[in-house]
């Protein structure tokens, strides 16, 4: 049975923003373990690695080799140095240094291949999330007119994954500036919000045209409205505390630097500052508004079920927060703690717009 043109039109455009959350989620939690490794720099340039399009597997390939072919552009380890070849050639007994020219945006110049794949794959998912949200964007813009709020959406997640990717470069060429890490890792914040909005608006119109939308119950609008009014305020809240968890991410990267990735992190948490302890705190306040959440959407189908996810994800939040603090920040809780955040962000701005589709709908 053939469904009508505007479920038809929302379905395809529901699964391409369904693949652009996922992949969202995919590159979130590769940063998280680029971080966690230290493998920010494995490929000393961008977009390529190594001046390849497949980055190397062993150091032979990063070496200067006779009689061997380099494309301009290919980069070597050559005398504690990273150079670049000026043009494609051959090369002989002899290195011809007028081949090559020094790379001098940063002084990085070690080859991991580990650290290597893990960043390359990082950047990997990064591409790919382009491709849904082009063709989402695409989908859109033959529609701008019918739906003008759906195309600036999908416009800010466009030029916000441009941003990103930009943004990449300048982390790469400042060798992993703190703060520019912390805003790289904002940006897709941001982008998974946009996607949230946009998901949530397309999901109920065709929801309603195919029939699957939730029911309208009276009596239950002041309920709605309080209900929205606490995803606002918890969206404000974990908006704070994610900026607080990147202000301690931020020292432990520092530590990172001078301790080494791979060594013992015993005592780093006594190194921190004061933040972790605001951090650690406030993480209390989100519990508590997200239980009142649960309390107050009982009754409301779909909001509650949100909210009783919200509420599990805060107190394994919380757990994994508590076990880093008195564990010493192990390195395999970092990635679950950041991805965790983000499944929260999404689910409280779904939640949160959901509501007030709902409440505008019984108004109107």
């Amino acid at each position: 049975m053939l469904q009508p043109p505007s479920t038809l039109w929302t379905s395809i455009l529901r699964r391409l923003l369904q693949l652009s959350i996922v992949f969202t989620f995919l590159v979130i939690i590769a940063g998280s373990i680029v971080r966690m490794t230290g493998s920010g720099m494995g490929c000393p340039d961008w977009p390529k690695c190594f001046g390849l399009i497949i980055p190397p597997v062993n150091v032979s390939q990063v070496l200067w080799v006779p009689n061997t072919f380099f494309n301009e552009g290919q980069m070597i380890l050559k005398d504690e140095k990273l150079l670049v070849a000026s043009r494609s050639f051959n090369t002989h007994l002899e290195i011809d240094y007028s081949n090559w020219i020094q790379y001098d945006r940063h002084d990085y110049i070690i080859f991991n291949p580990v650290h290597t794949w893990i960043e390359y794959i990082n950047r990997l998912l990064g591409a790919l999330l382009g491709i849904p949200i082009l063709l989402a964007s695409i989908f859109i813009f033959y529609r701008i007119r019918s739906h003008p709020k759906w195309s600036l959406t999908i416009f800010a997640a466009l030029i916000t994954l441009l941003f990103e990717a930009w943004l990449g470069k300048i982390v790469v060429d400042g060798n992993l500036i703190p703060h520019q890490i912390t805003f790289h890792l904002a940006g897709a914040f941001v982008l998974l919000g946009l996607l949230a909005l946009l998901y949530r608006s397309v999901s109920s119109e065709w929801e309603i045209h195919a029939f699957v939308a939730e029911r309208d119950i009276k009596g239950l609008v002041e309920i709605r409205t309080t209900v929205l009014y606490i995803f606002i305020l918890l969206s404000f809240f974990l908006s704070i505390q994610i900026i607080l968890g990147t202000q301690v991410r931020e020292e432990v990267d520092v530590l990172m630097k001078n301790f080494g990735v791979t060594g013992s992190r015993l005592g780093w948490v006594s190194k921190l500052s004061q933040m972790i302890l605001v951090h650690r705190s406030f993480s209390l306040v989100i519990l508590i508004l997200s239980f009142y959440l649960l309390k107050k959407s009982k009754g409301l189908g779909g909001l509650r079920f949100r909210a009783g996810v919200i509420l599990i994800i805060f107190i394994f939040e919380a757990f994994l927060g508590a076990s880093m603090y008195y564990l010493d920040i192990p390195r395999i809780i970092q990635p679950i703690h950041i991805i965790l955040s983000a499944m929260a962000w999404f689910l409280i701005i779904d939640g949160l717009f959901k509501s007030w589709l709902m409440v505008r709908d019984f108004k109107s």
